[in-house]
């Protein structure tokens, strides 16, 4: 058998409702590896937020902030930086709405607003996470790659009409954005990767349910849809498993032979 490097994404994925990592899901991750397979991460998460699974799975290779870094054998190989200019331009923005901001570099998250409101902690909340601290000026200090940006779908006209050109905002939550490079996927990053590892896209698979996964799905040789995954996401998909609370990831790799 030609041997594949499959990509997984964390929340959704990887941990169920629950933020727990399967027992399946843990055997299927030691079975491909036993079968000589690559595995690798590819998250909204930053490398804070992701290393409790990286650990827990011991997986070397991991792509973070929706495809603005990758790691190859734990060694940073790629990184896209927010356009800082814009940035400039989006805190103003924000600031006049009342719209808080979280900054993250690869490794760290600090959030901008000293008070923080419902939306960043109930948004927050639904990844496991609390809050991240305070620092205002942290973004002038920082190679930023991604923010979070905290607002409803009906105040997306501030953002979203094409007033930030650099810019992609793809919707997590209720009350949360991604803030990416516009040329930021991690699709992108999952393709750049995969090759400097000798997987050329044939042999490149990625499980995801999100909107952020969306485009790695149709862009991988073969891109699976959880069965928790938003519509839009299976319709793309090659392959729609069970949920992440019913096995979907193990049954999944039975079903394409790879364990």
């Amino acid at each position: 058998m030609q041997k594949k490097m499959i990509f997984f994404d964390i929340d959704g994925t990887l941990v169920n409702n629950q933020k727990l990592i399967p027992d399946s899901t843990k055997l299927a991750i030691k079975m491909l590896k036993e079968n000589g397979h690559e595995v690798a991460i590819a998250t909204g998460r930053n490398l804070f937020m992701a290393q409790n699974i990286i650990d827990e799975l011991e997986i070397s290779h991991y792509i973070v902030c929706n495809g603005a870094a990758g790691y190859l054998h734990k060694e940073q190989v790629y990184e896209n930086p927010l356009d800082p200019v814009q940035l400039e331009k989006l805190i103003k923005v924000a600031d006049l709405n009342n719209h808080q901001i979280i900054y993250e570099t690869p490794a760290k998250l600090r959030r901008r607003n000293e008070l923080a409101n419902v939306r960043i902690t109930t948004a927050m909340k639904s990844v496991g996470y609390g809050v991240p601290k305070f620092d205002q000026d942290f973004y002038q200090h920082n190679s930023l790659v991604q923010w979070l940006l905290f607002y409803r779908e009906d105040e997306k006209y501030l953002y979203e009409s094409n007033q930030f050109s650099k810019f992609r905002f793809v919707r997590w939550h209720d009350s949360g954005v991604d803030v990416l490079p516009h040329d930021g996927s991690k699709a992108n990053t999952v393709l750049r990767v995969a090759l400097e590892n000798g997987y050329d896209v044939e042999n490149t698979i990625a499980f995801g349910d999100g909107l952020n996964d969306l485009e790695m799905i149709e862009k991988v040789g073969t891109g699976v849809a959880m069965g928790n995954a938003l519509e839009s996401v299976k319709l793309r998909a090659d392959k729609v498993t069970k949920s992440c609370n019913e096995d979907g990831i193990y049954i999944a790799l039975k079903e394409l032979n790879l364990i």
